[in-house]
């Protein structure tokens, strides 16, 4: 009885000492203005969390004649839940480049990390019915995380998104979600897209791109 009480009292204490804390010492971290749009930031701080190299983002904010940026993330105890959101205007020229990169986008994912081992090429999938703009979809919804760029083709305009457990009615990036709430409701994620995933023994497991990359 003494030795079974030492057990619990020794989980309880553990619980109290390092899990309660991992959960209370990680708040909402916050970062907003264009002139902190920094890409390298989050794949570095957050990168084990995103399932993505955010490469629907831009490497830098160069060529972009205005905009805005606001991110939130909340690091759990498992994973970082939260948003990234750029919206940028450009030139022309320069928004016409900025479409063919996005076009192009692919990633290979390999089996393993040995010789001649298997191999697949994800592409970036276009879509014009899910949401108010054009959009490139990297991520659909695995895990439930989303990664797009919407073509604002009136204004000159892309904007950018990486969303983590959506709430629909976060003002923030709300006018940017798709046009049917309900499908943000589905559960089982397993077979929603992702250009940094892939199965290669029939959903039983999935290999991301980071792993051998």
């Amino acid at each position: 009885m003494k030795k079974t009480i030492i057990i619990i009292t020794s989980i309880i204490l553990t619980i109290v000492i390092f899990i309660i804390p991992l959960i209370s010492i990680n708040p909402v971290k916050k970062i907003s203005g264009i002139d902190n749009y920094n890409k390298n930031y989050y794949i570095k701080e957050y990168g084990g969390d995103l399932d993505s190299n955010l490469s629907i983002f831009p490497n830098n904010k160069d060529n972009i004649i205005s905009g805005t940026f606001s991110s939130s993330f909340k690091t759990n105890l498992f994973d970082s839940d939260g948003y990234i959101l750029l919206t940028a205007k450009y030139q022309k020229e320069d928004f016409n480049n900025e479409i063919n990169r996005l076009k192009k986008l692919n990633i290979t994912i390999y089996e393993t990390c040995k010789d001649n081992a298997k191999s697949y090429t994800n592409y970036i999938k276009y879509d014009d019915k899910l949401y108010k703009y054009k959009a490139y979809i990297a991520i659909d919804g695995f895990d439930h995380t989303y990664e797009y760029a919407l073509i604002n083709e009136k204004d000159l305009e892309i904007i950018y998104l990486y969303l983590s457990y959506p709430k629909i009615n976060n003002s923030k990036y709300k006018k940017y979600l798709k046009k049917d709430l309900s499908l943000y409701s589905i559960t089982n994620t397993i077979d929603m897209y992702s250009m940094y995933n892939h199965s290669f023994d029939n959903n039983k497991s999935f290999i991301e791109f980071s792993d051998c990359n």
